[in-house]
């Protein structure tokens, strides 16, 4: 092992209150939180997440903050204030800085898992303390540890299941600046997806702002903006913005509807400038184009959307899009052949079964229409059952494989 390697090995476990020897004195801290954090950074992420959980958000924020800053700088320079002690022992404070590049990035990711968790818990006071606390150290760390500089792009981490993920476009020469604003963007993005999966629209303004202005070349981030224009031009949304106006409600839910969808365009436009390949982005502006009256251009882009991958998901979706599209325009025929090409893709689906048979009542033919309805057993449920009832959730389909892609980042 080398003597740098050695020196990491040693400030790691002197930062989580194992023991270390600074300025020739022993000195052991005791942390719960910090042991928390550790064990995450370990790769015992399950229990990690489930103590993080049960840990009390009364106070959680200053909790993070005092114990990763403070106490960071009390244990490594013997001073608790940290501006005191990054002018006072500048040597000292060079080693709180590799401390804080080693564990924010797995205090946020811990917090934005445990965040998912308990919403998936129905427990949503305990999710949103958990999401808010993740992006404070992403800004925590955007104030305190350097910023990527300019040079060339760095190796992105893929995403399992799902394209590339779009990191930090430039960094300095320093790989583990580059996997901290990995990490950033990654914490970041579930945040939003977190709040698409609860449907929280006014909240994911906010995060998503943040994210245009970190990372303005990522086009996950553009497609989750075209995602909450779409989200806010669905009919329901509609009425419910529109509660408590005064004057022609309807003249102005189709200003809005035209606005936003203008403005859906307009983000899947430079989601797929930005990345030609992204499958998503092509379905998506096909959907939106098809909500504008544009037909031969949505058809062109739900066809890209099938040539630009192999995944099942989106010549499934593709299929089901054509498929209302014909069947809104009265032509059964093409509507029947598009439901069936869709079951192809996605035997499991439920909504092409549901379609096919709502066409075999209309034509008549009640017998099939019956077959096909007792063919649907129970279902398991879940975001990858059928991706039909989850497009309207946006890109929170991807919420697992990115966490699976945080919690490597992270892990030491």
């Amino acid at each position: 092992m080398t003597r740098g390697a050695v020196h990491a090995v040693a400030l790691v476990a002197f930062v989580f209150g194992l023991a270390a020897r600074p300025a020739g004195a022993q000195v052991s801290v005791s942390s719960p939180y910090l042991d928390i954090v550790a064990r995450y950074q370990s790769g015992d992420q399950a229990k990690a997440v489930a103590d993080m959980a049960a840990y009390p958000t009364s106070g959680l924020r200053d909790r993070a903050r005092k114990d990763l800053r403070d106490l960071t700088c009390q244990v490594l320079c013997g001073i608790a204030d940290c501006r005191r002690a990054r002018a006072e022992k500048p040597e000292e404070f060079a080693r709180v800085l590799e401390a804080w590049s080693a564990s924010m990035p797995a205090a946020a990711a811990l917090h934005v898992d445990t965040a998912i968790q308990a919403q998936a818990d129905d427990r949503a006071d305990v999710a949103e303390a958990h999401r808010q606390l993740a992006l404070e150290l992403v800004d925590l760390m955007e104030t305190e540890l350097a910023a990527p500089s300019a040079g060339s792009p760095i190796a992105r981490p893929r995403i399992a299941e799902g394209p590339a993920f779009s990191g930090p476009t430039q960094t300095g020469p320093d790989p583990q600046i580059a996997r901290r604003a990995q990490a950033s963007q990654l914490v970041t993005l579930l945040s939003i997806w977190l709040l698409q999966l609860r449907g929280d629209l006014p909240q994911i303004q906010a995060p998503l702002a943040r994210a245009q202005q970190r990372f303005p070349q990522d086009p996950l981030v553009a497609l989750a903006l075209g995602s909450l224009h779409e989200a806010h031009a669905a009919p329901n949304a509609l009425v419910e913005a529109s509660v408590g106006r005064q004057g022609n409600l309807e003249k102005w839910r189709q200003g809005e509807r035209a606005y936003r969808l203008e403005q859906a365009l307009a983000a899947y436009r430079q989601a797929v400038a930005l990345d030609p390949t992204l499958a998503e982005a092509h379905l998506r502006l096909g959907h939106v184009l098809l909500l504008a009256g544009k037909a031969d251009e949505a058809d062109a882009a739900f066809a890209r959307a099938s040539a630009e991958t192999g995944d099942r998901r989106w010549r499934y979706l593709a299929e089901m899009l054509r498929a209302d599209a014909a069947d809104a325009r009265g032509d059964r025929a093409a509507a029947r052949q598009r439901y069936q090409a869709a079951l192809a893709a996605w035997s499991d689906a439920q909504s092409p079964v549901l379609a096919l048979s709502r066409l075999d009542a209309s034509d008549g033919d009640w017998a099939a229409a019956q077959a096909r309805l007792s063919a649907l057993g129970p279902r398991a449920g879940g975001r990858a059952e059928d991706p039909w009832w989850a497009y309207g959730f946006g890109q929170a389909w991807r919420i697992d494989a990115g966490l699976a892609t945080l919690r490597r980042l992270v892990v030491r």
